[in-house]
């Protein structure tokens, strides 16, 4: 079987995005600075769930190839001051991977006032102006419901990676595929997905170089991109783990007619 999810493979990612004159910007650059009829942009954000030293090597790799990203850190699961300032050291985004409905239990004027709390921790070690949802497919709460009650204006925010870009064609690697299909809430709001057959990279990349798309966002999570076999090997192992543990909760609640509520917040990706 080829090797796919690997460092060296989103190098050819990234690789072929430039080749085929996409522009890679943050978050908070395209919204401060929307782009012009006829040039083609992509989004590379990154939700940091469990290794802030993967993200790191991401992070470099991207520089190398004068590649700006927005990574989104967990409070407190990934909440590393110390990763945190290299990552914008090297020239990308940093932004708040909140969870705050997944962690209340629903109570939305609780939600809130720890969103603020969390985000106020972020903005301690770095500015933080876009912010981006933790999908917790074991919860019954979509923490994205939190922007039916509030705006982002109340937090001084630009914007959520989301509810924002709704013009943009969203993939993502969870499940470790980029087809959409399985995927619980990991998708743009009134956005549009991708073709359902576009499952491997390779896949993907042959799909770059001959689409006439203009805005791209890709939703790529470091854990899953390891460099060397050992890492591949737990990679694919806990994704394997990860996709049969979601389809039991996905069949549990199709049999009971409502969500499973979990014991504590889903810390995978």
């Amino acid at each position: 079987m080829a090797r796919d999810f690997t460092l060296e493979k989103y190098r050819d990612l990234c690789c072929c995005l430039q080749d085929r004159g996409f522009t890679p910007v943050t978050l908070s650059g395209h919204l401060r600075q929307p782009d012009q009829e006829g040039s083609r942009r992509v989004i590379l954000r990154h939700d940091v769930d469990l290794s802030p030293k993967m993200a790191l090597r991401m992070a470099e790799l991207e520089r190398e190839l004068g590649i700006q990203a927005t990574y989104y850190f967990r409070y407190p699961f990934t909440f590393d001051p110390a990763a945190i300032r290299a990552t914008i050291r090297l020239g990308h985004e940093v932004g708040y991977h909140y969870e705050v409905l997944t962690k209340t239990r629903g109570d939305l004027p609780q939600a809130l006032r720890l969103f603020g709390e969390e985000l106020a921790a972020f903005r301690e070690v770095c500015p933080i102006v876009t912010v981006a949802a933790h999908g917790g497919s074991r919860s019954p709460q979509d923490n994205r419901d939190i922007w039916n009650h509030a705006r982002f204006g109340d937090f001084n925010l630009l914007g959520e990676a989301y509810l924002s870009l709704p013009d943009f064609l969203y993939f993502s690697d969870t499940g470790r595929t980029w087809s959409p299909r399985g995927k619980v809430r990991d998708s743009i709001r009134n956005g549009r997905s991708p073709p359902a057959e576009i499952r491997t990279t390779t896949d993907l990349l042959h799909w770059i170089a001959v689409t006439r798309e203009a805005r791209l966002s890709l939703n790529v999570h470091p854990a899953r991109w390891p460099s060397g076999l050992g890492g591949e090997a737990m990679a694919l192992g806990q994704d394997f783990l990860n996709n049969l543990v979601k389809g039991t909760f996905r069949r549990v609640r199709a049999l009971k007619g409502s969500p499973a509520t979990p014991e504590e917040p889903d810390h995978r990706e």
